[in-house]
């Protein structure tokens, strides 16, 4: 039996690089020796016959109709070029290099396409491709198949121009679409012939240009008019209610534009089929010529209110009058002043349409209808439900509530009036139901009317069913609003003058416990606190806000004696606190904390469970950058070991051993390592630490402040080593400042006079607060403690001074726990003031204290009078959407603003946001500022220029991408770098703007780096273009591989000297164009040198010679070393023959002398000669191996017996042999003829 592989050895040429050779070139002869065996076979026992009898199948089976579960990814295409389609067939003896070529072809596109592609050539010429792959690569070879090996024709096709854009289709997809179903190249002009030139197979070509042609025929069919027609007749062609716009556009095969009114344009354009344009176009043109004889104008006056009336929902009213009437109603603008409203239509229709406007205009009625303007939720009700209820069906009815007591009601005139009862009756039972009243609280209590959440506000409000409103801080004002039924505002009333009168006598008592604790005393989720509060029910404790880590005041509230029993608990629970907590401070860097923390508290949080230590982290707002660690001390010190270590290892820590004696070492260490601190606030960036049992100080942070705090600390050591003293000042923590002086000015003047001495003011929460310590030569620190003990003394004489406050700036000072007065004191000595008691009218304050603090007291309080006195309160309007940025992004600058500019700013309330005053301004776009007036103008100048602007700068498309940079990188750098938003429009938009957000500074800084950014990318566009300058240079193939040189080294080198770009032809184009890409004067340059060394090329002798092809390898050598020492040595320039060289052995030999040739190719000739030898007597060992036995293969044929094919049987045969008989056969004989009729 044959077999597939067997039909296909027979009919296809296999092409094989094995060509039976050695290694040295030899052929091989290795025929092994056949021996012949046969087998015989019966073909009636072998191949016994089919039944008879006709076997019935069923058409079904169980397994026919079923398909596979899963598609098979993988499909295989086969491809069958005749032999005229192939494109490389050209001479008949170049069967093999064809074949070749097709064959790389192949290769590359199965690279390119990921695919399996086999060839097959058959006898008569044919070529049978089998592609194999993906789907989808399958069909990108498939064209690439067709286009590269496939006869391809040119064929043009003239069509419109104006049709172009059928063809290409949306961004090209129609041009693609037909390139890839017709396996062709269409090339769209760019000049005006209109010709369309197709390249590829034949068929497929002839088959694209009828698509084309038909294409190109649908768009012939189609038309677009413009037609000129003043704006007042658009109505008229637009219908009532569109009408006739819609009968034309209803088919689908026109399409009307008609100009909208914010459009300054009179042109109607039409667009669409041809005949359906025509007819719409001639009918536009009818109705425009009949009514431009028919239409007269009527102008009438109608009240700006009421012109929404005539106009009707979406312009239904208009609509209708025209409808009715056939008149055009002009209504003007919502921006002009003017009232005229006019009409257009027939002379004896426009009256009719002049009533029809007249009795919309007056069909609904207004008023406003006085009601105090707390009565107005009650009117609407939760979400406007008791309006639903009062008017349940009046659709057309309108209310409006003013914020100036007056209602607003519109109505339809059968409507009006009764509904305007309605709302007459409701307002009066409001009146008699309710109530509304204002009581004055004093601001000192309105915290605890309202509790801890708004509990207690909560609380009255449910128990008497009435709405509580307390005043904003901000206003300073002592007025509550009460209002709800009168029976619950009475109660209300009375039980708030009850709270009044208990908490008048209660008293308040403060307690200092360091803010770390205020946790601790709380317990977790309130456990702690509560057990105190339920065991003194009267008692409320304030703590200060969890951020303020400077305030360590505890306020208790409550019954007197109460009060005084927490005092004594909490002061013995400090105690406990203070005995069982060790506290350390590990000096970290700021640009370390991140790193530290790790990411989500990870690295922390893991040293705190390591440690059971509590880790505080120091502010941004921490001038000292130090992290607290709380805990046992073993604990803290390991806790502070691992932080250090995170700490090494992410920067370069210089670490300083400075040896100091043990009388020095109790020095720094005294006093809370005051000395050292003082050190370290002068260098910045630098800690100290002094090891237990060790001579040595350790000075740790970057090398440069650890330099400069190694030259302080050895210079404190050679004073000391001096005759040096140490001396301490008693004074209180108050007189700090002002022995200090304003900016440091007295201890500076100090620092001068006497150099050696270093004045040690302690910490302002440390305990010895009281205590200056003075370091530095006896005679100079004797000096400077008689100074400083002399202002001391200055300071503590006492005086008493008197001034008058007006009675009505004194509140002032009292409000909100005389908290403008504790911190006057705190600022001037603890010096005592009086303010008189609240009702005895007097205006005299008295200030008791040293003189110099009494003084800087009085003038402070003065300075206060004198800003409330000249304080008003002006408006800035900022648009609400604006507060977010202002309160987010910049609110450290707000924060600065009252604190620079002595003013108060109050912000307008959130639910104000859609409420509008008198002038139209919204009521939550309004900041009032609070101060004198030049500092509230300052104020305002400062906060506008925290409200964000947005400026437009145009930059052309093309360099948006450049300015956005690789993943946003570059415009996000440049956001973060001025703090703005960068705004650039998607390319849909097709928009050259580019909007900045931000502070108009920083807005303007960051558009003047775009600006400088698009000129450089213009001028980089600029070079670009002059680069793109194309010579091209005709030099003969032979020379191109010369030109490139080895590894491309010449080539290289002219594109670097020149700076331009050189493209070489592909082998398989066979052209000698070299293509030179640059500026102008380069490229000219640059071909004028490749011109030259072809010159010099072309000026050399050449000679030929031929050298056997197996010497070639030899001759060129390993990496072509020892082809380049022949040119070198001979000055010569040798060329062999390419692959498809017709004689393989022919050799160009090219010189600037013959006798340079002529010894070469002595030399050439000679080490030929040589090799052959060497291959002659490798051959003779070789050919020994011929010598052992040969493989002996068996032969096996087969004789089949008895078949009918054969001649003498007379069954199947019967005109050949023997007369016997005919059989009839069956008809269903295995036999029969195929063929069915």
């Amino acid at each position: 039996m044959s077999t597939m592989t067997d039909f296909i050895s027979d009919s296809v040429t296999a092409f094989t690089l094995d060509n039976n050779t050695d290694d040295n070139g030899n052929q091989e002869n290795t025929h092994p020796i056949f021996t012949e065996t046969k087998v015989i076979m019966d073909y009636t026992t072998d191949f016994p016959s089919l039944p008879l009898n006709a076997v019935s199948c069923p058409t079904k089976g169980p397994g026919k109709a079923l398909k596979p579960s899963v598609k098979c990814s993988t499909v295989t295409r086969r491809i069958i070029l005749t032999a005229s389609e192939r494109a490389g067939r050209t001479y008949e003896n170049d069967k093999e290099m064809e074949c070749l070529e097709e064959s790389k072809t192949c290769k590359r596109i199965a690279s390119l396409t990921n695919t399996l592609i086999e060839l097959s050539e058959a006898k008569d010429g044919s070529l049978c491709i089998m592609v194999t792959g993906k789907g989808p690569n399958v069909d990108d070879a498939h064209v690439r198949i067709v286009r590269e090996l496939q006869t391809q024709i040119t064929l043009s096709i003239k069509v419109p121009k104006e049709h172009f854009g059928a063809i290409i289709g949306a961004k090209g997809a129609s041009l693609r679409k037909l390139e890839t179903d017709y396996f062709c190249r269409i090339a769209i002009p760019k000049e005006d012939d209109g010709c369309i030139k197709i390249t590829g197979p034949r068929i497929h070509a002839t088959k694209c240009c009828d698509r084309i042609l038909d294409i190109s025929r649908e768009r012939s069919k189609t038309a677009s008019e413009d037609v000129e027609i003043p704006r007042k007749f658009y109505p008229w062609i637009r219908g009532p209610f569109n009408e006739n716009v819609e009968r034309w556009t209803s088919s689908g095969n026109v399409k009307v534009n008609i100009p909208p009114v914010n459009v300054n344009s009179e042109t109607i354009n039409v667009n669409g089929d041809r005949d359906e344009v025509m007819k719409v176009i001639g009918e536009i043109k009818k109705i425009y010529s009949e009514k431009l004889e028919k239409v007269r104008t009527l102008s009438t006056k109608v009240p700006l209110s009421q012109r929404r009336f005539i106009v009707g929902n979406r312009g239904s009213g208009i609509q209708e009058i025209l409808k009715s009437t056939d008149c055009a109603v002009e209504i003007p603008t919502d921006d002009c002043d003017s009232g005229t409203v006019i009409l257009h239509g027939d002379q004896e229709r426009i009256v009719d349409a002049l009533s029809m406007v007249y009795a919309r205009a007056a069909s609904i009625l207004c008023k406003e209808i006085p009601c105090p303007q707390w009565m107005h939720r009650y009117l609407i009700g939760s979400k406007g439900t008791h309006l639903q209820q009062l008017f349940p069906d009046k659709v057309a009815l309108k209310i409006e509530f003013n914020d100036n007591g007056t209602v607003y009601v519109e109505a339809p005139q059968q409507e009006f009036q009764t509904s305007l009862a309605t709302l007459e009756v409701e307002i009066d039972r409001i009146k008699s139901e309710m109530d509304h009243q204002v009581i004055s609280i004093p601001a000192e209590f309105h915290r605890h009317i309202v509790g801890k959440g708004g509990s207690n506000i909560t609380k009255l409000r449910d128990d008497y069913g009435v709405s509580i409103v307390m005043p904003p801080e901000e206003t300073n004002s002592l007025d509550v609003i009460i209002d709800g039924r009168k029976d619950g505002v009475k109660r209300c009333l009375e039980h708030i003058k009850e709270l009044i009168a208990k908490m008048e006598n209660e008293k308040t008592r403060d307690i200092i416990i360091e803010h770390r604790f205020h946790r601790k005393i709380i317990g977790p989720k309130g456990e702690s606190i509560n057990k105190i509060r339920q065991q003194y029910p009267s008692i409320n404790l304030y703590f200060p806000d969890a951020n303020d880590n400077d305030c360590d005041i505890i306020q208790i509230r409550g019954n007197k004696t109460e009060v005084d029993k927490v005092y004594t608990y909490l002061t013995k629970l400090n105690k406990e606190f203070i005995e069982s907590s060790y506290q350390e401070t590990a000096p970290i860097f700021k640009e370390f904390l991140k790193r530290i923390i790790g990411k989500g508290g990870v690295t922390i949080n893991k040293i705190r469970d390591e440690t059971n230590t509590q880790i505080d982290l120091p502010l941004d707002s921490s001038p000292t950058g130090k992290v607290v660690v709380t805990g046992k001390k073993e604990n803290v010190q390991k806790a502070i070991e691992m932080l250090t270590k995170i700490q090494e290892e992410l920067a370069n820590i210089v670490t300083l051993d400075v040896p100091i004696p043990p009388k020095a070492q109790r020095r720094f260490l005294f006093n809370g390592r005051r000395l050292l601190t003082d050190i370290e606030n002068e260098c910045g960036n630098v800690f100290f630490n002094i090891k237990e049992k060790t001579n040595k100080i350790v000075i740790r942070g970057p090398k440069i402040p650890v330099e400069n705090a190694e030259k302080l600390v050895k210079s404190l050591l050679k004073t000391l080593n001096e005759q040096t003293e140490e001396v301490t000042i008693a004074a209180d923590a108050s007189y700090h400042k002002f022995l200090i002086g304003k900016q440091g000015n007295n201890l500076q003047a100090l620092r001068e006079k006497y150099p050696t001495v270093r004045v040690l003011f302690p910490e302002e929460k440390a305990e010895n607060a009281n205590t200056i310590n003075l370091i530095g030569k006896n005679d100079e620190v004797a000096a400077v403690k008689k100074i400083l003990e002399a202002r001391i003394e200055e300071l503590k004489q006492t005086v008493e001074l008197h001034i008058n406050v007006p009675l009505e700036y004194q509140r002032h000072f009292l409000i909100k726990g005389s908290e403008v007065l504790k911190e006057i004191q705190s600022q001037n000595g603890n010096v005592q003031i009086f303010f008189p008691r609240i009702n005895s009218n007097s205006t005299l304050v008295t200030i008791k204290g040293s003189e110099v603090c009494a003084e800087s007291a009085k003038n402070r309080i003065l300075e206060i009078v004198d800003d409330l006195k000249a304080q008003v309160t002006i408006e800035v309007i900022v648009p609400n959407k604006y507060l977010r940025s202002i309160l987010g992004s910049y609110k450290s600058a707000y924060n600065e603003i009252p604190k620079e500019y002595n003013v108060v700013i109050k912000l307008p309330d959130r639910r104000l946001a859609e409420e509008y005053n008198n002038s139209g301004v919204c009521l939550g776009d309004i900041i009032t500022i609070t101060g004198r007036a030049e500092k509230c103008e300052q104020a305002k100048s400062a906060l506008l220029e925290l409200v964000p602007v947005t400026i437009e700068i145009v930059v052309s498309r093309e360099f948006h991408s450049a300015l956005i940079g690789r993943g946003g990188k570059d415009i996000r750098n440049l956001q973060q770098l001025y703090s703005v938003n960068v705004q650039i429009p998607n390319e849909s938009d097709n928009s050259d703007i580019i909007k900045v957000v931000g502070l108009r500074e920083k807005v303007k800084e960051c558009i003047a780096d775009i600006e400088s950014r698009v000129e450089e990318l213009q001028k980089i566009a600029t070079d670009n273009m002059l680069k793109s300058f194309k010579l091209t240079v005709s030099i003969p193939a032979e020379y191109h591989q010369k030109l490139i040189g080895r590894k491309g080294v010449v080539v290289a080198g002219l594109r670097s000297k020149y700076d331009v770009q050189i493209t070489f032809p592909k082998d398989e184009d066979n052209c000698d164009d070299i293509i030179i890409q640059g500026y102008e004067k380069n490229c000219n340059e640059c071909k004028e040198d490749m011109l030259d060394q072809v010159a010099q090329w072309e000026a050399m002798i050449t000679m030929t010679v031929k050298l056997d092809p197996r010497y070639h390898p030899r001759m060129i050598g390993t990496g072509g070393r020892n082809l380049r020492k022949l040119n070198e040595d001979f000055g010569v320039d040798i060329r062999l023959p390419p692959k498809n060289a017709e004689d393989p052995s022919l050799v160009v030999i090219a010189g600037h002398t013959e006798d340079d040739i002529l010894n070469c190719i002595e030399q050439l000739k000679i080490e030929e000669e040589d090799y052959i030898d060497l291959l002659i007597e490798r051959g003779q060992y070789t050919i020994e191996r011929d010598s052992t036995p040969a493989q002996i293969q068996v032969k096996r044929s087969v004789e089949i017996t008895n078949a009918p094919w054969q001649v003498n049987s007379h069954e199947q045969f019967p005109s050949i042999g023997s007369g016997v008989p005919t059989v009839t056969l069956p008809v269903n004989s295995v036999w029969s003829s195929r063929l069915h009729r």
